[in-house]
């Protein structure tokens, strides 16, 4: 729907590739690389060939340049070739899974005028779909072990939690460049104003897009009906394990 807008131009999933690239960059980190040296390409040359200096650490980047090839980088993979889109980014889901990840730290760091959209759904649906359109992709006949149906089911339910509290602690600190959005609010004109003024643009046309937000995970044959009853019968559990981050995007937290 961001696509709407000529302004925008944000691209699909890319695997999440960018945490090796995120962590290439922090653990470059050395008391004598990047230096802090402000010196131009031409003098880091003449400097590195004076052989009355031990040139060991010399570098053709110092802590600024290091930084704005890391930036040139990115915007090569994302930004508009044609020039016509001034706003770029990317939807991925492979990000904040786990506490070391540093991609989205690194995105501000590069460019501090990044805008997180964090787009959040109840965790039952999220479950089912996640488990109907992938994990059990290939076996549509119902022949699942309930023990192995519900591991996946609760372990799906953890993963929500973490994900999604690991993005909240993210949020809290950079919170006037972070908006979290629910799923279930899309269809709501006000999230769409709510949009607009948090990336400070035009309205979007989104009455004409959002008839096209489904969910294409298969939910009528008898792999997504086990999957569907597992779910409900663990109802209680996936909400001891969810409860927090619920709490933390205003969904209730009671067992329906």
């Amino acid at each position: 729907m961001l696509n709407s807008n000529p302004e925008f131009l944000i691209w699909g999933e890319h695997n999440g590739f960018l945490k090796q690239i995120a962590a290439a960059y922090y653990d470059a980190a050395h008391p004598l690389f990047p230096d802090k040296l402000e010196l131009a390409g031409e003098q880091r040359v003449k400097q590195l060939r004076n052989s009355r200096r031990w040139p060991a650490w010399d570098n053709l980047s110092g802590e600024k340049e290091f930084l704005e090839r890391f930036r040139a980088f990115i915007r090569s993979l994302f930004a508009d070739p044609t020039g016509r889109a001034t706003r770029w980014g990317f939807k991925e889901i492979r990000y904040a899974i786990t506490a070391d990840d540093r991609t989205l730290r690194f995105m501000f760091d590069c460019f501090p005028e990044t805008r997180l959209i964090v787009l959040i759904r109840e965790p039952e649906p999220t479950i089912l779909s996640a488990l109907s359109r992938w994990v059990f992709a290939g076996q549509r006949n119902g022949n699942i072990g309930v023990d192995v149906l519900d591991h996946q089911i609760l372990a799906a339910a953890d993963a929500w939690q973490l994900q999604y509290m690991h993005l909240h602690a993210l949020v809290g600190d950079h919170a006037p460049n972070c908006l979290p959005l629910r799923y279930e609010d899309l269809a709501n004109p006000k999230t769409y104003r709510e949009l607009s003024k948090f990336l400070e643009t035009s309205p979007f046309n989104f009455q004409s897009h959002v008839n096209k937000v489904k969910d294409a995970a298969n939910k009528s044959d008898p792999t997504a009906l086990l999957i569907r009853a597992r779910i409900e019968f663990l109802r209680p559990q996936i909400a001891a394990a969810t409860c927090q981050a619920r709490a933390a995007y205003g969904y209730p937290s009671t067992v329906r």
